[in-house]
């Protein structure tokens, strides 16, 4: 399944999926640090660590990867928390290195729609105001993989996402 509307490189990014369950069951997939690390990365599992503040204000961080030499992942800050309608975010991408230099990409913004349909949930991601070409591709590439693993962890009713 292709779920990237838009061409990889394209601003903003759009990705829609239809899940055959409720609203409220797709968005606890995307605010439980727990069901966050089951699906979110190249690989189910892949998640060094995930932390949500759920809350306009709030802050979140999902840890890619943690050595001696530095952890990489991506953060931002809840601006919009509708229980099962609607989260919109920042998102920056991370890299903290051991001697405390830490770089981070230009904030962009994640808006994610869950609208009732039928039996289940129509989910709408738009990231917008991407900083590169370049980056519009990975996060693009990045959101296909992350979605498809999301799909298969509701379609096998995982723990911790009903």
């Amino acid at each position: 399944m292709e779920f990237v509307k838009t061409t990889l490189g394209d601003d903003p990014i759009i990705v829609e999926c239809y899940f055959p369950v409720t609203a409220d069951i797709v968005f606890q997939a995307w605010t439980d640090p727990d069901s966050v690390m089951k699906w979110f990365g190249p690989v189910p599992n892949s998640l060094h660590s995930a932390s949500i503040d759920l809350r306009p204000g709030g802050a979140w961080q999902f840890l890619k990867s943690k050595d001696d030499e530095k952890s990489t992942g991506f953060e931002g800050a809840y601006l919009e928390v509708e229980p099962g309608r609607r989260l919109v975010f920042t998102w920056s991408q991370f890299v903290l290195h051991a001697t405390g230099q830490r770089e981070a990409s230009p904030l962009s913004q994640v808006e994610i729609s869950f609208t009732v349909k039928g039996e289940g949930t129509q989910v709408r991601l738009v990231h917008s105001a991407v900083h590169s070409d370049q980056a519009r591709r990975g996060f693009g590439g990045g959101w296909e993989v992350g979605i498809g693993n999301l799909v298969k962890l509701l379609a096998e009713g995982a723990p911790g996402c009903d």
